[in-house]
């Protein structure tokens, strides 16, 4: 008999109850009360995690040699890990740290990870090589994996912005670029994502001074840096690609445009989906943006550039990751081929748009996924 603990709690990726898988519609109350989506003051989407936990458990009612329970963050504790063999943390340190605030939390999560009995997943070193976008993204530029070139700042208090700004317009003259934007380490759901134009910054240092003492004020994780780019423009056009990787083999992709203007404010971001012509039938008419297809040369292209990159992961006994989605946004300079499409973000623990994946039944191949892990 193996026991297993999945770990729900994020508020976010939700599905419509109206657009349930079957394997879902028999859900009950107290499992999906579990959900943390919520998409207006009186109606709830069904979060992923705790889909995706609903899947197991019910799974685990027809097979005798596993036994699966629904935990959430009031588990989060030693002796409670310690009663299982595999936990899947669908709600991670990161989500912990966010809710509360608190990187004692964090540290304390993961300080659990390691001395835990139980087979935790995501392990903790593909989480802490995904949360240090620094470390990942130099790691990969030194292996040739195409990504947007990137200065650093250690977040400290009082930074000095005068010293920043100056680095930047370095920069921005190297990058023969007018804007520039900026994203802290680690981030995620839009936090502290921003475009500037660099003439207007200098002109009037007080925008960038009052964000700068916003990125200071957030939690700080580990080393916490501030990521700033050269701004492409083409990625407000064209889509990002995100694919999707099910224990190191490719499930699908997604490309969604993102209105800049939404990002890291709240309520819904403004998203425009499409989807590769050889994965989807148009079946999807309903969508409220519509949706538009990507070229299947483009994914072929992505998935080697991703098979490059997942070899390049933190290995440990775990194996290949359960889950993974690896990022592509557009465009790059490139004298080889004019523009080509670059590694935006990894992610361990990743969005999975259930409400637009319909056509890819994605939480249950996360569970089936995850299945196999632990039985092989």
């Amino acid at each position: 008999m193996k026991n297993i603990a999945v770990i729900v709690g994020t508020n976010t990726d939700a599905i419509d109850v109206n657009n349930f898988p079957k394997w879902l519609e028999d859900i009950p109350d107290n499992i999906f009360e579990l959900s943390m989506e919520k998409w207006d003051k009186d109606y709830y989407g069904l979060s992923s995690d705790v889909g995706i936990a609903y899947y197991l458990l019910k799974k685990s009612k027809n097979n005798k040699n596993i036994r699966v329970s629904i935990l959430n963050k009031k588990h989060i504790n030693l002796e409670t890990f310690n009663k299982f063999d595999y936990i899947l943390g669908l709600y991670c340190p990161y989500y912990l740290a966010f809710d509360t605030k608190s990187s004692k939390e964090y540290n304390r999560y993961n300080n659990l990870i390691k001395n835990t009995k139980a087979k935790f997943y995501q392990p903790l070193s593909l989480q802490k090589f995904v949360i240090n976008k620094k470390r990942y993204l130099t790691e990969l530029k030194k292996h040739n994996i195409p990504v947007v070139d990137t200065i650093y700042f250690k977040v400290v208090d009082n930074m000095n912005i005068n010293n920043m700004l100056s680095k930047i317009t370095k920069e921005c003259s190297n990058w023969n670029q007018k804007y520039f934007i900026t994203k802290p380490q680690p981030g995620g759901f839009g936090i502290g994502f921003k475009k500037w134009e660099l003439s207007k910054v200098l002109k009037n240092k007080k925008s960038f001074t009052s964000y700068i003492k916003k990125i200071e004020k957030l939690v700080r994780l580990d080393i916490p840096y501030l990521l700033v780019q050269p701004f492409v423009p083409e990625f407000e056009k064209f889509y990002e690609v995100r694919t999707y990787w099910l224990n190191g083999k490719y499930s699908h992709s997604l490309g969604t445009i993102i209105d800049p203007d939404s990002l890291g404010k709240e309520g819904f971001e403004k998203v425009k989906f499409a989807y590769p012509k050889n994965e989807y039938k148009p079946v999807l008419e309903e969508l409220d943006n519509g949706y538009e297809l990507i070229d299947v040369k483009l994914i072929n292209n992505l998935k080697k550039i991703a098979q490059k990159i997942i070899k390049i992961l933190p290995k440990d006994k775990t194996g290949l990751p359960v889950l993974l989605r690896l990022d592509f946004g557009c465009c790059l300079d490139n004298k080889d081929v004019c523009r080509n499409y670059f590694l935006n973000e990894i992610e361990y623990n990743p969005n999975l748009f259930p409400e637009y994946n319909r056509h890819v039944d994605i939480m249950k191949r996360v569970g089936d996924a995850f299945l196999k892990k632990i039985n092989t």
